[in-house]
């Protein structure tokens, strides 16, 4: 019997998420090389591994069973390869690292250059999307760490909480309010709102902080994507409310005004999760170390929690 590790990573991939195309995604490879690594894996076993429908895919008893062998086969293969590597260096060997905002991955250039360059033997992965797409990447074993908004309800990963961010209110710079020294959400009750794509954490936050005020906005612009999400505003398209990290500390937004929100009104806790079943090693301690740095650098005074063990929750 001749079975490949490329066709196991493929039936990992879509067993763990559920659908062909999420597991193409996650693998960065083609769809029709995803059925083919399948169909050549249920040849060669003479078995079927999955229920197909037009909707989604499901695992037969014996697709489950393989399931749970090829986290074994990945795991120790993962383990063999970073030992090996840490005989002669322990900040070696590869990470893959995931973010789950759009607001964030614009202030990690700069950390990600200086892990680079404090350990160049590292081989660092970066992958960004949606919470949902992350989730999926991590239980895919795609994922070593990521960086989230919580909450976040997964019993099999740890969470290191980082820091709680506040958020501003965003005015284009003409609008009728923008010269005033301060503003309460009530006096954007009438305006349109433009915000973040429901189903994300950060929107949640923002829904329940408005219905607490009373207001109903109106929300004729979904967005994923905080740059353009402010590029609106700045076109006069609409308000917002946006995390502080979607600007730069002490300069002055082109075509907005943004007016500060208490944080004991709104605030986003943010934190690095990583899998249960594998303990970080150093290289991710190391980025995790960093994070810390650069956050208490954008935002002085800013502590992070930690576990009784020291490593997170």
């Amino acid at each position: 019997m001749t079975i490949g590790l490329r066709q196991l990573a493929a039936f990992r991939a879509v067993a763990v998420t559920g659908s062909f195309t999420r597991a193409c995604q996650s693998l960065f490879i083609t769809q029709s090389t995803v059925s083919q690594h399948i169909h050549g894996l249920e040849a060669e076993m003479e078995v079927k591994l999955f229920e197909r429908n037009r909707r989604n895919v499901a695992l037969t008893p014996a697709g489950d069973t393989l399931l749970r062998y090829c986290r074994q086969i990945f795991q120790l293969l993962d383990e063999a390869e970073g030992a090996v590597r840490r005989v002669e260096n322990p900040y070696s060997g590869r990470l893959s690292f995931g973010c789950a905002s759009s607001t964030l991955l614009y202030q990690l250039p700069p950390l990600l250059i200086e892990y680079a360059r404090r350990f160049p033997k590292v081989e660092l992965k970066i992958v960004g999307g949606t919470i949902a797409e992350v989730i999926r990447q991590m239980d895919a074993d795609a994922l070593d760490i990521a960086l989230v908004v919580l909450p976040l309800q997964m019993t099999h990963v740890r969470k290191i909480h980082l820091w709680d961010e506040s958020f501003v209110l965003v005015l284009p710079s003409g609008h009728r309010l923008a010269r005033q020294r301060k503003l309460t959400i009530e006096q954007l009750r009438d305006d349109r709102f433009i915000l973040h794509i429901r189903g994300q954490n950060t929107r949640k936050l923002v829904d329940r902080y408005l219905f607490r005020h009373h207001v109903a906005p109106r929300v004729p612009i979904e967005i994923a994507d905080t740059e353009t999400i402010k590029v609106m505003v700045a076109h006069g398209m609409g308000v917002s409310l946006l995390p502080t990290s979607a600007f730069k500390q002490g300069s002055k937004p082109e075509g907005l005004r943004i007016f500060p929100i208490p944080k004991g009104e709104l605030k986003r806790s943010l934190a690095v999760i990583y899998p249960k079943s594998r303990p970080l090693r150093s290289p991710g301690l190391a980025i995790v170390d960093l994070l810390q740095q650069h956050l208490r650098q954008l935002w002085p005074g800013v502590a992070r929690k930690q576990d009784p063990n020291g490593h997170g929750q």
